[in-house]
């Protein structure tokens, strides 16, 4: 693993105007537009999970929580990385300058960059959500509009993880939860008699459509580097897609399914959704109900704001196949 420290902390290190624009254009897309689903209606679910499991499935789990180890943490006067657990698929970064606005990216080979906000003063933790691999990690300081200088940098972080469906378990900062969080004791409850995992995801999925409604306004007006708040989205009872994906990944992680939060391409709109892992059928990418014959499409931003009938097929509901519809960009 290799370390680089900047030569010159002053001397300004381009993070290119158009990588930056775009990046930000993006977010705010995402933000801002989430798809424009339908006007909410009230209806009743139905989901049929009748395929067979091959063992009997508990949400007798206890919860997957990083373990910060500050002795262990590696960088500079400036950046702080605990990579102690990275074989469980996440580390810890804290920045300990005094620049306000500070950006993490991050990669692995050839991969598409990752580009996080971080708080300074604060450990955060961040997905190894790549898979196993190199990483290429680098921390920059805003110097002024759109110019960045770089505080740290790590190149060629070796990870080895222990089980490749470990990032999507654990929390973080896009997914944000604890064994404290309402968010959490509600999963609990809502699948306490589940005995498969497809019926656990069907109780969480439920539940979601038919008390969560879509915030417009919140839509409309949410600035660049929001972050859900998974509890404060069971609480209001509004989100938009990004809050619901959040939720729901952080139920289901929470009770021990693995859920990937993807955000990508709806169509033309920048958009978020789920995919889940269970043993019996490995990743289920963006199917999630099981009707005894097919899987079909699941997002719970567009099913619940639909007027359409029971078991609402997002590409129908857009007028186009579905396996196009979906076009996975950043998996947290």
């Amino acid at each position: 693993m290799k370390k680089i420290n900047p030569t010159e902390k002053n001397s300004y290190l381009k993070y290119h105007k158009s990588n930056i624009a775009l990046i930000l254009a993006a977010l705010l897309l995402f933000l801002s537009g989430c798809g424009k689903p339908v006007s909410p209606a009230d209806r009743e679910t139905e989901v049929r999970m009748t395929e067979p499991a091959a063992y009997v499935w508990s949400n007798d789990w206890d919860i997957c929580l990083p373990v910060l180890d500050e002795e262990a943490a590696e960088g500079n006067e400036y950046v702080s990385i605990d990579s102690s657990n990275s074989s469980d698929g996440y580390f810890y970064i804290k920045y300990k300058g005094d620049c306000p606005k500070v950006k993490l990216q991050l990669n692995s080979g050839t991969s598409i960059t990752y580009t996080y906000d971080i708080n300074p003063g604060e450990y955060t933790v961040i997905p190894l959500s790549l898979g196993s691999g190199p990483y290429n990690i680098t921390v920059y300081e805003n110097m002024q509009d759109n110019e960045y200088a770089m505080a740290y940098a790590v190149e060629d972080m070796e990870v080895s993880l222990n089980d490749e469906q470990a990032p999507f378990l654990y929390p973080n900062q896009r997914v944000n939860f604890n064994e404290k969080s309402a968010t959490t004791s509600l999963a609990k409850e809502l699948t306490e008699d589940c005995t498969t995992e497809l019926e656990a995801v069907a109780r969480v999925y439920d539940y979601m459509i038919k008390n969560i409604t879509y915030d417009y306004d919140k839509a409309a007006n949410v600035q660049s580097g929001y972050l859900p708040d998974v509890d404060e989205t069971l609480a209001t009872g509004t989100g938009i897609c990004y809050d619901y994906a959040a939720v729901m990944a952080a139920m289901l992680r929470s009770v021990g399914i693995p859920t990937r939060m993807e955000i990508g391409y709806s169509g033309d709109a920048y958009h978020a959704w789920v995919s889940v892992y269970t043993k019996d059928h490995g990743w289920i990418d963006d199917l999630i109900e099981f009707d005894g014959v097919q899987w079909t499409l699941m997002d719970p931003t567009f099913d619940a704001n639909s007027s359409e009938s029971k078991g609402a097929d997002i590409g129908r509901l857009l007028g186009k196949g579905k396996k196009a519809e979906y076009n996975v960009m950043y998996n947290y």
